[in-house]
């Protein structure tokens, strides 16, 4: 892949994962990096793993559900660096629990993360595009945002609306110079299902549950299918590093077996046997 003339690119979530990876495989194409990250103890990590590139990468903290920190990190970007190309919303998490169980506050904070922090920062980075007259926002979704997995109600209904905020999106800057990606992963080898696990044990109960013997069976296989098929977050990261370059990029990047085939299988067969297909494999009929 030849390299083009380099992007000042903020990528949100890189604690870990594919936003980490992400923003080190922009920083080995020559391209100017804000890697931010929730945590200061990741911001840290961000600071000694990236210590080499100079210049050419700044490391913040940035939570997307703290609005009041967004300008003063766009604000550092356009000061240093003069300009803002390319925002990628990564941050994320997954919110595990049966949708009878999870309470409000635990759906509320999903979304806060998963939708509503993002379209926030999208907002405001749309200002500095608009007057600039180009960018690009790459929006991180998922395949379950077409076919939904069971205990996983919050997480799915969050992608599912991101998917159509960026579809909207798309058609309304149509002519602005700014384009709207969508990346739609499969299964991936992080800690995404280890983090989902323990929002489920801290947002529903303990004990009694109806779902107690479900929850433990789906717990067992979902680790298993992550273990068995799930991508490297590598092999997504080059699919968004390919839509950052790309001179004409699509509107939509499906990432994974699973991810291609999936609202397939969803448009030709009966949803009531999809659901059967997914809860047996995932034990959780």
């Amino acid at each position: 892949m030849a390299r083009i003339p380099s992007r000042v690119v903020l990528v949100t979530g890189c604690g870990a994962g594919i936003g980490r990876v992400t923003a080190a495989q922009l920083l080995s194409r020559g391209h100017v990096v804000c890697a931010s990250a929730r945590r200061r103890e990741s911001v840290d990590e961000l600071t000694k793993m990236f210590a080499d590139a100079g210049d050419w990468v700044m490391t913040t903290r940035l939570d997307v559900a703290e609005p009041s920190s967004f300008d003063g990190v766009i604000d550092a970007i356009i000061g240093r660096f003069g300009r803002l190309d390319v925002l990628i919303n990564n941050a994320a998490y997954g919110q595990a629990g049966a949708v009878e169980e999870l309470t409000i506050d635990a759906v509320r904070r999903q979304f806060d993360v998963n939708l509503f922090g993002l379209l926030e920062l999208t907002q405001r980075v749309l200002t500095v595009m608009r007057a600039a007259g180009a960018g690009r926002i790459i929006n991180i979704s998922s395949v379950v945002a077409h076919v939904a997995l069971p205990f996983m109600g919050a997480y799915n209904a969050g992608k599912s609306a991101l998917n159509g905020l960026t579809d909207t999106m798309r058609m309304e800057l149509r002519g602005s110079g700014i384009d709207v990606v969508l990346i739609e992963p499969g299964a991936i080898r992080t800690s995404f299902g280890d983090t989902s696990v323990a929002a489920l044990d801290a947002s529903t109960p303990a004990a009694g549950s109806r779902y107690a013997g479900r929850y433990g069976r789906w717990q067992r296989r979902w680790r298993q299918q992550l273990g068995a098929v799930a991508a490297s977050p590598e092999s997504v990261a080059r699919v968004i590093v390919r839509a950052v370059e790309s001179s004409r990029c699509r509107a939509r990047y499906r990432v994974t077996s699973a991810a291609r085939f999936g609202p397939l299988l969803k448009a030709v067969l009966p949803d009531r046997l999809v659901d059967r297909l997914i809860l047996k494999m995932f034990h959780a009929d």
